[in-house]
């Protein structure tokens, strides 16, 4: 199945799910012989209670698949690939250049920012996706290296991802089982992410902002079309989710919910 996956002739959802389904035959029916066990890990019955959409003060306790983790993995990704469709990660990233003035150095800072914010709500790989291609990008039109800024935008992802519940896969599994809140990530793991953060942002100025020159600006105009028309959603639409994160404690609501 892995070489199925690193060969990309299939789509990997497909080689993914055959592989899970012959694990779950070969182990479970074949080498245990227990069916009952499937149905306790696959703990499909737990989506149709209310207690695992609206926990209240109690948290729902899994005894199998983590299928909170995996509705709002899953949520996050189709709201993150509608944005991608629609242009906002690239009028974003071009947005916030423009505000720059298009100069490397100080597009180093503020795409350390951009991507250290936009990982405590989104996941890090899909943000560094978007931001990776915006920059080399950049890079071609103001004749910079973009392999400093792209490193850079990694320690931020992964600095950032790590100050909030939602910003990396680990940080959710912890969350949903033992019944954490987006709050309690932020107010523990926040301010510790982004001290890391100021110092990383401190040492990447000081090893790159000599390396980092550029010859030229883009065509103003050009970029402006550009950004008009990779906007055209609502702004409520970029907000509602991270409202929603930061307040599922105090509504009751699971995250997934």
């Amino acid at each position: 199945m892995f070489v199925v996956i690193v060969s990309g002739k299939v789509h990997r959802y497909i080689p993914a799910l055959v592989g899970a389904a012959l694990t779950c035959i070969v182990v479970f029916l074949i080498v245990a012989k227990s069916p009952d066990m499937v149905v306790s890990v696959l703990n499909l019955g737990q989506i149709g209670e209310f207690s695992f959409w609206i926990p209240g003060e109690q948290h729902v306790v899994s005894q199998g698949v983590n299928w909170q983790t995996i509705i709002f993995i899953g949520g996050m990704m189709v709201m993150v690939e509608g944005l991608g469709e629609v242009g906002f990660f690239r009028w974003l990233c071009l947005y916030v250049a423009r505000l720059v003035n298009y100069q490397a150095v100080p597009i180093l800072i503020v795409f350390m920012l951009l991507s250290g914010f936009l990982s405590m709500f989104i996941d890090s790989i899909t943000v560094l996706l978007f931001l990776t291609s915006v920059t080399i990008e950049l890079a071609r039109l103001l004749k910079f290296d973009p392999v400093p800024v792209i490193i850079a935008e990694i320690f931020a992802a992964n600095t950032g991802g790590a100050a909030t519940m939602s910003g990396d896969p680990p940080n959710i599994i912890i969350g949903t089982s033992l019944g954490y809140t987006f709050t309690d990530f932020a107010v523990n793991t926040g301010p510790i992410a982004w001290a890391g953060m100021l110092v990383t942002l401190g040492l990447f100025y000081l090893f790159f902002r000599k390396i980092l020159t550029s010859s030229q600006s883009p065509d103003t105009d050009e970029q402006t079309e550009e950004e008009k028309e990779g906007a055209p959603i609502h702004p409520f639409n970029n907000v509602q989710t991270p409202l929603a994160c930061c307040q599922h404690g105090e509504c009751g609501c699971d995250t997934s919910y």
